[in-house]
């Protein structure tokens, strides 16, 4: 009777806890997030760190945090890393798939690994190998869900949940609730969600007990207990049937559990399939953010969207920033000390897991939105590029620098100030570009065209390297196309059309404009919009234009994203005019290449806003370019985009005319 009257109890405690002593994992932390994930670079688990939940950057490179083999020794490989607090908030815990994919040559796997750690570097594990049955649980003489453990062909993602109202045998209460889905295919059609606890010490774990069984496969659920509604929210993939990642809800952790809600679930990449669902909160934040892998596009994308309160209503999903490798994986918040220890530990190990730079940046210093030139007049290469460094770009003076040979350059100074050169403007002058004017044999003039405080304006001087003076004594642009709503007048580019011999500026953010420059090349003729800010997204456009011709074609280049990401890119497209988007006859395509972007093995990342140089008498070309500054400036997280460094590489053709991506180098 006594025996009877203890398991009610239990089992009154479990369906009343969300509203007496509700399940939950400790929350820690305002200052940052941890992502503890399976690299897809390899079956290992490593970490990124971020200050806003989005905008991340690799620990050690992305590299193992510890050797998998020592953790996993069933199969070498720790896959779908989950990570929380213990309870108590004394210390870590950590469990991961024990599975190698890439030594077993299939997608069965035997046991799962249980990792305990005071400091989340150094960790201790035990394994449980579920094909060696009963006598692996702490309670062997419990019912069997199998006859045969030895057929046991999968156990997948496991997670934490503590559990205050678990009640042990010998009547210690509280435990963790460890929860994956599990596989025998010798007594069962398909994966099922099963349980089991683990005691404090998390070097035990209970018999599996089943959570549901829908009638078909499920695997890779993440459960959190919200506020909100009282409830336990649990996410979850459906293997087969429709795409997509599903919720349902549960008074107790154990159950029983709703049917997937099928009207409101993570249905933004259609018919691509994703899996390995991780919800978390920002800290002051009552919405939640999703993380979840879309593995049908090559190269796999790992999304961040948004939810809200109630874990409904999902929207805005975004491709997480800065990792290397993103997967399957956990998300965890960070005490200020947490989050230097771990920094402080990565960097310790920096030069033995980040190359060194060896052929760029080009320049010392923090530089962006280069462009180059060559001078006819002196036979040398020239940049210009934007002075960076500064919070909100709030630089007011540009320099210059010149070569013989695009390796070795030489800093020529200020060579326009806007304190002391424009009467105005005096700050954000960013993204000049420049052109050699020739008049007649001997005598040239150089126009630099500028964006400053939200205007383009135009200086000249007789010399590549000035000194400039401001032409107007005014803005040369100062609003936006008539009738475009948003957007901003910058970024300004000067092309000369080789076959007309007239001069262009494109320019803008959010929409492009081109303008036909006068003859005094300080004037303009008039001016259209090549892409309206309602189609950018269309074409994937942001800023940044550049335009040159080849071979009879124009080529329009762009940057994407914003330059404070770690996705910012150039992309393209090849008309045959240079003031309309036109090839054969019918409306030019953006081209599918994406000619620069990040290349987070090489911890390169904030490629673009480029320009563009032909070698003099040659079809050899070089693309020059902005990146983050490697390798601090993308642990800034959106500040990365204040500290850019200037970067030059080789850039090929195709047969066809189309660009090749570039191989971005160190």
């Amino acid at each position: 009777m006594k025996r009877l009257i203890r398991q009610w109890g239990m089992a009154l405690a479990a369906a009343m806890s969300p509203l007496l002593l509700p399940a939950q994992n400790l929350q820690k932390g305002d200052y940052g997030y941890l992502y503890c994930h399976m690299s897809g670079r390899g079956e290992w688990t490593a970490y990124a760190l971020s200050r806003d939940g989005l905008h991340f950057h690799d620990l050690i490179n992305g590299d193992p945090v510890f050797p998998p083999s020592e953790h996993a020794r069933i199969e070498g490989g720790t896959r779908d890393a989950y990570i929380c607090r213990k309870h108590d908030g004394t210390g870590y815990l950590m469990v991961t798939t024990d599975m190698c994919v890439a030594k077993s040559k299939k997608w069965d796997n035997y046991g799962i690994d249980l990792l305990t750690s005071d400091d989340m570097i150094n960790w201790k594990s035990v394994t449980f190998d579920f094909r060696k049955g009963p006598g692996i649980f702490s309670d062997p003489d419990s019912p069997d869900v199998y006859k045969d453990w030895s057929t046991v062909n999968r156990v997948w993602a496991p997670q934490i949940f503590w559990d205050p109202t678990y009640e042990w045998g010998d009547g210690r209460r509280g435990g963790y609730f460890i929860y994956y889905s599990l596989w025998n295919r010798a007594e069962e059609k398909y994966d099922r969600m099963y349980y089991s606890y683990a005691d404090e010490s998390f070097t035990t774990l209970t018999k599996p007990r089943l959570m549901f069984d829908w009638g078909y496969a499920t695997i890779d659920a993440d459960i959190n207990y919200l506020e909100a509604d009282g409830l336990f929210h649990m996410m979850i993939k459906k293997e087969g049937g429709q795409p997509g990642l599903f919720t349902a809800t549960a008074k107790a952790l154990t159950g029983p559990w709703s049917e997937p809600v099928a009207d409101d679930y993570i249905d933004f990449e259609g018919k691509k399939k994703c899996e390995g669902v991780s919800a978390f909160q920002l800290a002051g934040d009552s919405t939640w953010r999703i993380g979840y892998i879309e593995y049908s596009s090559n190269p796999k994308r790992y999304r961040i969207c948004k939810a809200d309160k109630y874990m409904r209503n999902f929207s805005n999903p975004q491709d997480i920033e800065g990792v290397n490798g993103p997967q399957h994986g956990s998300f965890m918040r960070l005490t200020k000390d947490e989050y230097d220890r771990l920094q402080d530990w990565s960097d310790g190990l920096q030069s033995k897991h980040v190359a060194p730079n060896v052929e760029n940046p080009v320049i010392p210093g923090l530089f962006a939105d280069p462009e180059i030139m060559y001078s006819e007049k002196t036979g040398k290469y020239y940049l210009y590029p934007t002075t960076d460094g500064k919070e909100g770009w709030q630089n007011h003076d540009a320099k210059a620098y010149s070569s013989d040979d695009l390796k070795n350059w030489t800093d020529e100074g200020v060579i326009f100030d806007l304190e002391k050169d424009c009467a105005w403007a005096n700050k954000c002058l960013w993204a000049p570009c420049i052109i050699e004017h020739k008049k007649g044999k001997r005598k040239f003039k150089y126009y630099y065209y500028f964006t400053a405080e939200g205007k383009i304006g135009v200086a000249e001087a007789d010399n590549p390297t000035g000194p400039f003076r401001d032409a107007l004594g005014k803005p040369l642009l100062d609003s936006r196309p008539e009738g475009m709503k948003g957007g901003q007048v910058i970024d300004p580019d000067v092309f000369q059309d080789p076959k007309t011999g007239r001069y262009y500026l494109y320019w803008g953010n959010g929409f492009l404009a081109v303008s036909e420059l006068g003859k005094d090349m300080k004037s303009i003729v008039s001016t259209k919009v090549l892409i309206d800010r309602k189609d950018k997204a269309r074409y994937n456009y942001n800023e940044g234009t550049y335009v040159f011709e080849r071979n009879g074609l124009y080529y329009f280049m762009w940057s994407e994203n914003d330059t404070r990401s770690a996705n910012y890119r150039v992309r393209y497209l090849i008309s045959d005019s240079p003031t309309e988007f036109t090839r054969g006859g019918k409306p030019a395509r953006q081209e599918r290449t994406v000619v620069l972007s990040q290349n987070p093995a090489k911890g390169i990342f904030g490629t673009g806003h480029h320009s563009i140089l032909r070698l003099p008498d040659s079809d050899d070309w070089r693309i020059v370019y902005h990146r983050f500054a490697r390798p601090e400036a993308i642990k800034l997280g959106w500040s990365a985009g204040y500290n850019r460094e200037v970067c030059i590489d080789k850039m090929e053709f195709n047969a066809d005319g189309t660009i090749k991506a570039i191989d971005t180098t160190l």
